[in-house]
């Protein structure tokens, strides 16, 4: 709850720059945050699958392309082995004299240099005695240092091993290199191997080559154990560290994103590439759409403003004009705008303004006639009492002379006029029905013909308030409208439920045309004025109509020689006394 509700006071009322300002925040930022979020998603799926699927076809390049290298390893190792054309030499060479051996030297160094040409990826290639630690027919030179057991194993079989990839064994190159070790099975001796390396570049542009990446993409390169042989980031990925897939490398794998991919022959080639290095496009977009939306933003505030200051002025304008109203003044400037709905508004406004001053106008003469009114009501209230004063001393006189005829017409003219002539306001059904009866006795007397009237009304009806002089002008239209000697008019008052009372008045005289109701009804008609008090069936349904509206209906039936049923059916505590 605010503290306004505490205090039980309004909410406090913001500007319609404030408002505009908010509304135009909101539709700019729901669509933002709507396309964004779906445009996130999408882009993000996007970017992700073509920077894992570039990875992955990275990867799988370069592990195509070892295989290949390491394949010709085998098969160029093969020639040079036992069973092999060279090989075969290489055993002759062995065995045979010092002349021999000169003339076997040059073929076999011949073979070696035409397998080398027709291997172009080829590098240092040379026999290894292993008991002597000695090179022969190597066809590049060979570091003195060399170290064959510490090269690092990419794999082993029974007679053949792959490594690298390792710095060459040729002092001059340098460069990271594949090799093979391929024990040469001899007759006389079993420490014989052959020794193959690839060529000075070859292994750096399978790797190097494939990194699309920027040079952030580090390649590993895993043995059958799973143990890394070759890293490009020997910090965060050692040479010798066993990788596995679980948390155990959580720490460094982390800040990678890793893909492998194994080959036929149980090692694998892997590629990590750095989560912000990975999520650099995302990152880009990412950045491009959050500028976007703080210019859309900032749109947004300057159209709010705009139209502010496109409102503000006609506002201010039509603010002056109802304060102008509010101290009733009514010297106005005619007001134009170049807004079609501004200058509608102004000119309602000013048709506005000139009915109220019309209808100030028409209050204040409404207020001169009530004022005199309120002294003909002086006026007319002497009369009723002057007529009572004046009735009451004639009817003494009869009775003190023995008119007993003229005493009974005189006391019931004036308790007619005592009713009629009474205070206004309802009065409850059973003071109509008194009324009522003084009233039929009287036209009685003063027509001198014999007619009959029957009320009927419901004991708890009696109490009800009815609006004064409803059931004297619907008796009253029956006496005018044909009723002769021995006529009847029946009344009856009975409740509807315990909403509403009905009140029929129903007669045997000569009836009425649908000509005869429609002039009785009309305001315009002087037929009202010829009997009794004046106050005709139009009278009874102005009241009802004013009093009670839709909630109350009056509705006449009359066929001509049958008579006249008028119900009046009013809703129940409609009027209070």
């Amino acid at each position: 709850m605010t503290r306004w509700k505490k205090l039980g006071l309004p909410p406090k009322p913001h500007s319609l720059k404030s408002r505009l300002i908010i509304i135009l925040f909101i539709s700019s930022l729901a669509p933002l945050i709507l396309i964004g979020s779906i445009s996130y998603f999408s882009m993000y799926a996007i970017l992700q699958n073509k920077a894992e699927g570039g990875a992955l076809s990275n990867l799988h390049q370069v592990r195509i392309m070892l295989e290949d290298t390491i394949g010709q390893l085998n098969h160029t190792s093969q020639q040079l082995a036992f069973d092999g054309r060279v090989g075969k030499s290489l055993e002759t060479y062995l065995s045979a004299d010092i002349y021999e051996k000169k003339r076997l030297n040059d073929e076999i160094r011949s073979e070696l240099g035409l397998i080398h040409f027709t291997n172009p990826t080829l590098g240092l290639m040379f026999y290894y005695f292993e008991n002597d630690n000695q090179v022969l027919f190597e066809n590049f030179s060979v570091n003195d240092k060399h170290d064959l057991k510490n090269l690092p194993v990419l794999i082993k079989f029974d007679k053949l091993t792959y490594m690298g990839p390792h710095l060459s064994l040729n002092p001059i190159d340098g460069n990271q290199v594949l090799s093979i070790l391929r024990k040469v099975e001899l007759p006389d001796r079993d420490d014989v191997y052959v020794y193959i390396e690839t060529n000075f570049k070859l292994a750096e542009s399978i790797l190097k080559d494939n990194d699309q990446f920027g040079g952030n993409l580090v390649h590993l390169i895993l043995d059958n154990y799973g143990k890394i042989v070759y890293s490009e980031n020997s910090e965060d990925f050692p040479v010798g560290m066993v990788y596995a897939a679980d948390d155990s490398n959580k720490d460094i794998t982390g800040k990678y994103r890793m893909f492998e991919e194994a080959s036929n022959q149980t090692w694998k080639v892997m590629s990590a590439v750095p989560n912000s290095v990975y999520n650099l496009e995302v990152y880009r977009w990412m950045k491009q759409f959050v500028f976007f939306a703080i210019l859309t933003l900032i749109a947004s505030f300057f159209i709010a403003w705009l139209i502010w200051r496109t409102v503000y002025r006609p506002l201010n304008l039509l603010s002056t004009d109802i304060r102008n109203v509010k101290s009733n003044n009514e010297v106005f400037p005619r007001r134009q705008s170049q807004i079609s709905e501004f200058s509608m508004i102004y000119r309602e406004f000013a048709e506005m303004r000139s009915r109220i001053f019309e209808l100030i106008s028409e209050v204040e003469q409404k207020e001169q006639s009530k004022a005199f009114l309120e002294v003909e009501k002086l006026m007319t209230q002497i009369n009723p009492h002057f007529i009572h004063n004046t009735l009451d001393t004639i009817r003494w006189l009869a009775r003190a002379n023995g008119q007993k005829d003229i005493d009974r017409l005189v006391s019931t003219l004036n308790k007619v006029l005592y009713y009629n002539l009474g205070k206004g306001g309802p009065a409850r059904i059973k003071d109509e029905i008194e009324a009522l009866k003084n009233y039929v006795e009287l036209q009685g007397i003063r027509y001198n013909f014999h007619f009959d009237v029957k009320i009927h009304a419901d004991s708890e009806a009696l109490e009800l308030a009815v609006p004064r002089f409803i059931l004297q002008p619907l008796v009253e239209n029956a006496l005018y409208h044909g009723l002769g000697d021995n006529g009847v008019i029946e009344v009856s008052v009975i409740e509807d439920g315990f909403s509403h009372v009905i009140i029929e008045v129903k007669d045997n005289g000569d009836g009425m045309t649908e000509e005869d109701i429609t002039k009785l009804m009309s305001e315009n008609t002087i037929e009202k004025k010829k009997v009794g008090m004046g106050i005709g069936l139009q009278y009874v349904y102005r009241m009802v109509k004013f009093q009670f509206g839709p909630a109350a209906s009056f509705h006449i039936e009359s066929t001509i020689g049958a008579g006249t049923t008028i119900v009046l059916r009013l809703p129940i505590g409609g009027v209070g006394l």
